[in-house]
C-alpha cells in the first residue's frame, strides 16, 4: 500500500500542477517547471523501488541532499559559461529577487537526480543491462590526448563562442573521466575499456529522455528559458532547435562523470585528519555557495531578460484601467488575454469594467506584445519609444533595423546578444511588405 502511495502522490502532484497551469492558478503558473520535475523525480524513484533498484531518496536523505547541492553547482557552472556563450536566456521570471533565486536553486537541484534516477530505471531493461562491445584499449597516449582535447573544448568556446559553443558540452567528461577510470568506483571509460557499453548507452538514453521532458515542460511554463543558438534559429521542437537535442546525451554523460568524480574525491577526503577534513568541507561549501551567488547575480543582469508583471503594474496600460481590470479579476496578463480573446466576451468585460470596448481591444494588443515570446514590460516600453505598441507593428521591423534603433535609444543589455534575442521576438509574426 505504501508503495502505491509513493507513486500516486507525485503523479497527483503533477496532474494538479498541470491543471493549475491550465487554469492560471498560483503557485503552479510561476513554478510549473519545478512542480513537474520534482514530481517526475519521485515517480521515477518509486518505480525504481518497485523494480528492485536502489532508492535515491528513501533512507538516504543526507546523500540525496548532497546530490541536489552538487546538481546546483554543476548547472551553475554551465550558467557561468552561458554568460559568455549566450545560448539561452530566461523570460517572465519572478518579480522578487529572493523568489527568483530560490526558483533557480530548486530547478537546478533536479538535474542530477533526474539523470541518475532515469538511468537507474533504464537499467531494469534487459537489453540495456549488459551491452558487450570491443574493448576500448585505453592507453597513456590516449589519456593525454583526452585531457588536451578537454582543455580545448573548454577554452575554444570561451575565446570564440559563436563558432565553438557546442564543444563546451564535452569538456567536463574529457577532463574528469580519465581520473575516474583510475580512482572512482564507477567509470564509464573503465566500463568501455572492459568491453561493457551498457552504462554508457543507458546514460546517453537517460539524457535524451530527460532532455525531451525538460523542453516539453519548459515550453508550457510561463517562467522559462528561450534559446538563441547561432545558426540554429529555425526548425525548433518546443523551444529547442532540433539539432540541439543531440546535446542532451553527452550532457548526461557529464552528469555521471561529475557524480563519480565527487564520490571518489569525497572518499579520499574522509581519509584525512578530522580537522583538515572539516576545514576542507567548510571551504568547499562556502566556495560553492559564493560562486553560485556570484553567477546568479551576473545572470540576473545578463541572462534574465524579462520579469513577470501583473496587470495592476503594467505601464503599457492607463493607470485607471489597470485598477479596474485587476479589480474585476483580470490580475494576470495571461488571464486578460484569455478573457478578451473573443469579441462577445470582450463586450461582456466592457460592461463589467466600465472600459469602452475599443479601449479594451487596444489594451489587449498592448498586453499581447508584452507577453509575446516573453518580451516583458521593460522591453515593451523600449519598443514604445520606437512607436511599436502591437505585434503587427513589431512585424514591420527586421532584426537588424530593430536592434540598431534600440541601441540608438539606449536599450539595456546585454548588447552582444541583443540581435539574437530580437530574432526570437520576431518569431511567429507575419513579415510586413516593408520589412527588409
Amino acid at each position: 500500500m505504501l508503495g502505491r502511495v509513493d507513486l500516486l502522490l507525485p503523479l497527483a502532484a503533477l496532474a494538479i500542477a498541470t491543471l493549475g497551469l491550465a487554469l492560471l492558478l498560483e503557485p503552479f503558473v510561476s513554478w510549473y517547471f519545478q512542480w513537474a520535475w520534482w514530481s517526475y523525480i519521485f515517480v521515477v524513484d518509486a518505480l525504481n523501488r518497485r523494480l528492485g533498484a536502489p532508492s535515491l531518496v528513501r533512507g538516504r536523505t543526507r546523500e540525496f541532499l548532497r546530490l541536489c547541492g552538487l546538481s546546483v553547482v554543476l548547472w551553475t557552472f554551465f550558467e557561468a559559461l552561458n554568460l559568455r556563450l549566450g545560448n539561452w536566456y530566461y523570460v517572465m521570471d519572478h518579480p522578487w529577487l529572493v523568489a527568483r533565486w530560490l526558483g533557480g536553486l530548486v530547478a537546478f537541484a533536479t538535474v542530477l537526480p533526474a539523470i541518475l534516477g532515469t538511468e537507474s530505471l533504464l537499467s531494469r531493461v534487459d537489453r540495456l543491462r549488459h551491452v558487450p562491445v570491443s574493448p576500448l584499449r585505453w592507453s597513456r597516449s590516449r589519456e593525454i590526448a583526452c585531457l588536451f582535447t578537454g582543455f580545448a573544448c573548454l577554452l575554444l568556446p570561451l575565446a570564440w563562442p559563436d563558432l565553438f559553443f557546442p564543444l563546451a558540452w564535452g569538456s567536463v567528461v574529457l577532463l574528469l573521466e580519465p581520473w575516474n577510470r583510475r580512482h572512482a568506483h564507477r567509470s564509464l571509460l573503465r566500463d568501455l575499456d572492459a568491453g561493457e557499453a551498457g552504462p554508457f548507452l543507458r546514460t546517453l538514453l537517460a539524457g535524451l529522455l530527460c532532455g525531451l521532458l525538460w523542453e516539453f515542460w519548459n515550453f508550457w511554463a510561463r517562467t522559462k528559458w528561450v534559446y538563441t543558438v547561432p545558426g540554429f534559429e529555425e526548425l525548433k521542437v518546443f523551444e529547442m532547435p532540433l539539432v540541439g537535442f543531440l546535446g542532451f546525451p553527452p550532457f548526461a554523460v557529464e552528469c555521471q562523470t561529475v557524480i563519480s568524480f565527487t564520490e571518489a574525491w569525497r572518499e579520499r577526503v574522509l581519509g584525512l585528519p578530522r580537522a583538515r577534513r572539516r576545514a576542507l568541507r567548510v571551504g568547499t561549501i562556502v566556495g560553492a555557495l559564493a560562486a553560485t551567488l556570484v553567477v546568479f547575480a551576473a545572470a540576473d543582469s545578463r541572462t534574465v531578460d524579462s520579469i513577470y508583471t501583473p496587470v495592476e503594474r503594467l505601464e503599457v496600460l492607463p493607470v485607471p484601467d489597470r485598477g479596474r481590470l485587476a479589480a474585476s479579476g483580470l490580475r494576470s496578463p495571461d488571464a486578460l488575454l484569455r478573457a478578451l480573446s473573443a469579441e462577445d466576451e470582450l463586450q461582456e468585460w466592457s460592461v463589467r469594467t466600465g472600459i469602452p470596448a475599443e479601449a479594451l481591444r487596444a489594451h489587449r494588443e498592448r498586453v499581447a506584445l508584452v507577453m509575446h515570446r516573453g518580451l516583458g514590460q521593460d522591453r515593451a516600453q523600449e519598443l514604445v519609444l520606437l512607436g511599436i505598441r502591437t505585434r503587427d507593428e513589431l512585424a514591420a521591423w527586421s532584426p537588424e533595423r530593430l536592434v540598431a534603433a534600440l541601441r540608438a535609444t539606449g536599450a539595456r543589455g546585454p548588447d552582444r546578444f541583443l540581435e539574437r534575442r530580437a530574432r526570437v521576438w520576431l518569431e511567429g509574426l507575419e513579415e510586413s511588405p516593408d520589412q527588409r
